[in-house]
């Protein structure tokens, strides 16, 4: 669900569907129930050794403590990359929790993924350029496999992992041959597909969103039941359970007062998913001019002012991924062509070539957009004077 969205982006900025008729029945085939042994078997970790590892795998000394970690996930490590030659992932999702749906597979990924960075890390300093790829490819293509559950959360989840990965590889590039970066670039084109915005909206937040909204605010007996029920979704955090019951009330009152009223907003609301869906691809500009204008439309519309609002968020998320992406294959074609490359790979938000800036064993790609409140969006490749 939206609303579940933004809490669920919060957490990711600190530091597509369902099974198809055609899925192949061979179980064996899905890598899903790889990476499930691969999380199973990942080290025991407290909340503020995960929060390091997602917060500082690309800065971590690689000292003894770091390396017994990554020992520790070895069997983890080696499942992931098990999974990562299995093209076809089916996490079996049930869209009937609606907004109760647990997707324990995003953190996990999340901090496989980063196990997986740093032991390519301890594998570039050692000189095992090849196996060190095999990580970074691995843990690429367990984000992907991730994303495909269709929630907008593991979206998110894999534009994380996308970029750590990428910042952790754009280190070490300059150690690399021309042959180790052309196959490099062969294996980042054969990727699997990933989930995109879109794809998330409609069908997957539209039923856990919006048809588990209709079916649940029918079944309260009361008005106060109703209330306690729709606190859950109307509270913001840090409010008080009477502050979370008071908003209710308010998106109660805005809907009529009554249950057939929020079910009335609601299916008027659907429309929107779909609209949503194709503003999502549209340049940034243009959708932020359009989501303006579809806000102004829904302006009296409760259900769409709680549910809709983090669309511009996930449209700037999405943007950021693909620059990154686009910083990346651009780092690859510079180390092999020099900066000519540069104008070979246009800023995808911005447009032009990124800017380049050199350093002492390395350089900066940076790139043209400058978002409101956000950092510059920039690739260090290689290391400060090494």
């Amino acid at each position: 669900m939206l609303r579940a969205l933004f809490l669920a982006m919060t957490i990711l900025v600190l530091p597509v569907g369902s099974a198809s008729a055609d899925a192949p029945s061979n179980l064996g085939s899905n890598a899903a129930l790889k990476l499930w042994q691969a999380f199973a078997q990942l080290p025991k970790v407290t909340g503020p050794e995960e929060h390091k590892l997602n917060a500082e795998s690309l800065t971590m000394p690689l000292d003894a403590q770091t390396r017994e970690i990554v020992t520790k996930a070895d069997y983890a490590l080696r499942m992931m990359h098990r999974a990562a030659a299995l093209p076809h992932c089916d996490w079996g999702l049930d869209y009937e929790e609606g907004i109760d749906l647990l997707l324990p597979h995003a953190q996990a990924a999340r901090m496989l993924s980063n196990l997986a960075c740093l032991r390519a890390r301890i594998r570039f300093e050692e000189g095992r350029n090849a196996e060190a790829i095999e990580d970074i490819v691995d843990a690429m293509t367990v984000g992907r496999h991730v994303s495909m559950d269709g929630s907008l959360i593991t979206i998110l989840v894999n534009y994380a992992i996308e970029h750590r990965t990428g910042e952790t590889l754009a280190l070490y590039l300059p150690k690399l041959n021309a042959e180790a970066i052309k196959g490099l670039k062969t294996r980042l084109k054969a990727l699997p597909p990933c989930g995109t915005p879109a794809a998330g909206l409609v069908p997957f937040e539209e039923k856990t969103g919006l048809d588990w909204l209709i079916r649940k605010v029918k079944e309260p007996k009361d008005k106060e039941s109703l209330v306690a029920f729709l606190s859950s979704l109307c509270g913001r955090p840090g409010d008080s359970p009477e502050q979370s019951r008071e908003r209710a009330r308010t998106f109660l009152t805005e809907c009529g007062g009554t249950a057939e009223g929020v079910v009335k907003f609601a299916e008027e609301t659907r429309p929107c998913y779909s609209r949503m869906a194709k503003m999502l691809d549209l340049p940034m500009n243009q959708f932020e001019t359009e989501f303006q204008s579809e806000a102004t439309k829904q302006s009296a519309n409760a259900v769409f002012k709680l549910f809709f609002p983090p669309v511009s968020h996930l449209r700037l998320s999405q943007a950021r991924a693909d620059v990154r992406r686009a910083l990346l294959a651009t780092a690859l074609d510079v180390q092999l062509d020099g900066p000519d490359a540069l104008k070979n790979h246009p800023d995808p938000v911005a447009g032009g070539p990124f800017e380049m800036v050199a350093f002492e064993g390395g350089y900066e790609l940076h790139s043209n957009f400058k978002p409101t409140n956000d950092k510059p969006w920039v690739l260090i490749v290689g290391k400060h004077g090494k």
